[in-house]
């Protein structure tokens, strides 16, 4: 007891050592943003109240243009969250210590998605499991997860330890309470992550199907099944009674619910909309499956597929005995695609298996198994329903794919268990290269958060009383400025048109308009005199520009 005690420790001591390379005023995605808005809010006023107002409700009362981008209006509050257990457990830790202690819930997320990889490898192979451990804690997105205070990491390890409950019953170690608690920790994940409900859906029905097929076993498959809902229930209710409780309507279930009926409603709109959403789809999905690159293009995503090619190859050919000449090549072929990429500069590696490449091996050799096989029939079956309902347009600006995260814990768990039979070259070269671009990942992060705090930290000291931005998520990037300067989000010209008129009607007289360089927008702003522009860039080279107006 006392070793996995020690690991955990450890681990969660070199979590909050890297997190100090990172500025607590930036993070890895806007969601973020909006949490911590919500979590100044709350601690400002003194109460669990998720809240964050609107100073413009007056001219606005449907919040158009309000600041943070997708803010929704719930009777009188106005919410930025999409989850809220996660945001009250982080209250008193943000009331403590700010950013930096709120941190803390996210990587214990990622611990125990390592010791629940821990746990998959114990069963998997024999082994003590220490190797997955540590090569999911450190070596995978997990780590990177770990930094950042999104949900993922938490919703990750709930579904990992929901697999582990129900492999133990497909291998007959485990009978009826595994159900209940697998579905129970299912229900959770679902609270803070909607694909949880896939990944739960694929692993009780992969569970039935093996109490049937392996156990032969009818009566447990079906009230394992039936056992699975209840538990399942129980965290969604409760959740939901809090959000009724706190905010008057059902957060998560409207999320989830709309979630579904998109992916519906686009498969039943007519054939040209229904073509072209099921078109964005498949690009995001190819995207997130393996590119290095965050181009929606269909280079980056040939690229991405050369790569997993490539790595199949490896390691097929350094399985076997044999000539290992061409092996050789193809491991040159992948190391010199990913320093292109490094090349390209820091930013997000998209692709599933373009920042965790272990998942090659287990796609390989992972099969050799009947646990094995369960395992990755739950990876690879959850995906193209994740990617049927995943929330559409963000694909580019995540790590790793962030919806398929725990796809890639349990096939790259499988291919870690792989590792020993392939020649010490390769499996060096594999882990080797985890370690890289998951570092390449840590670096990304760090260069961000300072660069795009510095940016917002400038936006929000400038002198005109409200900023208007073009840019549809910025406000959200700098959510721990929220409240400290006046905002108005307009990303179309006729949200532009609308925010001028709700300045006019608040009486302000000077604004900015922040929009990105590249993109100047068209629509002039009539009534209003330009008195100068200044640049400043976000992150990278994206450069930002800031037109000030004055009423004429």
């Amino acid at each position: 007891m006392r070793r996995p005690l020690a690991a955990c420790a450890l681990l969660l001591a070199i979590y909050a050592g890297m997190s100090l390379l990172n500025d607590p005023r930036a993070y890895l995605g806007t969601d973020t943003g909006g949490k911590v808005a919500t979590l100044k809010v709350m601690t400002k006023r003194g109460r669990l109240d998720p809240d964050i107002g609107y100073w413009a409700e007056r001219w606005d009362p449907a919040g158009r243009v309000h600041p943070l981008y997708y803010t929704a209006h719930y009777g009188r509050r106005w919410v930025n969250a999409t989850t809220l257990p996660v945001l009250y457990a982080a209250y008193p830790l943000y009331q403590l210590g700010g950013y930096r202690l709120v941190l803390l819930l996210p990587m214990l997320g990622s611990v125990l998605a390592a010791l629940a990889a821990r746990a998959l490898a114990r069963r998997l192979s024999g082994s003590d499991g220490w190797v997955a451990f540590w090569l999911v804690g450190l070596a995978s997105p997990m780590l990177v997860y770990a930094l950042d205070f999104w949900e993922h990491s938490i919703g990750v390890a709930a579904v990992a330890w929901g697999v582990v409950l129900l492999l133990d019953v497909v291998e007959d170690r485990r009978g009826w309470p595994a159900f209940l608690g697998a579905g129970a920790l299912f229900g959770l994940a679902a609270t803070v992550r909607t694909e949880a409900l896939v990944y739960g859906f694929v692993a009780v029905a992969g569970a039935c199907l093996g109490a049937l097929l392996w156990r032969r076993n009818v009566a447990l498959a079906v009230g394992g099944g039936v056992l699975a809902v209840v538990g399942l229930l129980v965290p969604l209710l409760a959740n939901m009674a809090l959000e009724l409780a706190t905010v008057g309507e059902p957060i998560r279930f409207s999320r989830a619910a709309g979630t579904a009926s998109g992916a519906v409603s686009g498969l039943a709109s007519g054939a040209g909309e229904a073509s072209s959403v099921a078109g964005t789809r498949v690009q995001e999905a190819l995207l997130n499956a393996a590119a290095l690159n965050p181009l929606l293009e269909p280079l980056s995503s040939l690229v991405g597929f050369t790569v997993l090619g490539l790595l199949v190859f490896v390691v097929w050919r350094t399985s076997r005995h044999g000539e290992v000449g061409p092996a050789v090549l193809a491991a040159v072929g992948v190391g010199a695609l990913y320093a292109i990429r490094f090349a390209d500069g820091p930013g997000f590696v998209p692709g599933l298996v373009g920042a965790t490449p272990l998942v090659a091996v287990g796609l390989v050799l992972g099969w050799r198994t009947r646990p094995g096989r369960w395992v990755l029939g739950v990876a690879l079956v959850s995906l193209p329903l994740v990617w049927a309902t995943q929330f559409p347009g963000g694909a580019t600006p995540q790590w790793a794919g962030r919806y398929l995260l725990v796809s890639g814990l349990l096939a790259g768990v499988t291919g870690i268990v792989s590792l020993p039979a392939l020649r010490p070259w390769a499996r060096n070269s594999v882990v080797g290269l985890a370690v890289v671009v998951t570092a390449f990942g840590a670096l990304w992060m760090s260069i961000r958060t300072h660069d795009v705090a510095r940016a917002l930290a400038a936006l929000n000291g400038r002198p005109e009383p409200v900023l208007v931005s073009r840019v549809g998520h910025l406000a959200r990037e700098g959510g721990v400025f929220y409240g400290e300067h006046r905002w108005l989000t307009a990303p179309t010209d006729a949200d532009q048109r609308f925010a001028v008129h709700v300045l006019e009607q608040a009486g302000v007289t000077r604004f900015g308009l922040v929009f990105l360089s590249v993109e100047a927008p068209k629509t002039p702003v009539a009534g209003w005199r330009n008195v100068g522009s200044d640049e400043l860039e976000l992150v990278d080279g994206l450069m930002l520009r800031v037109t000030t107006y004055e009423a004429r």
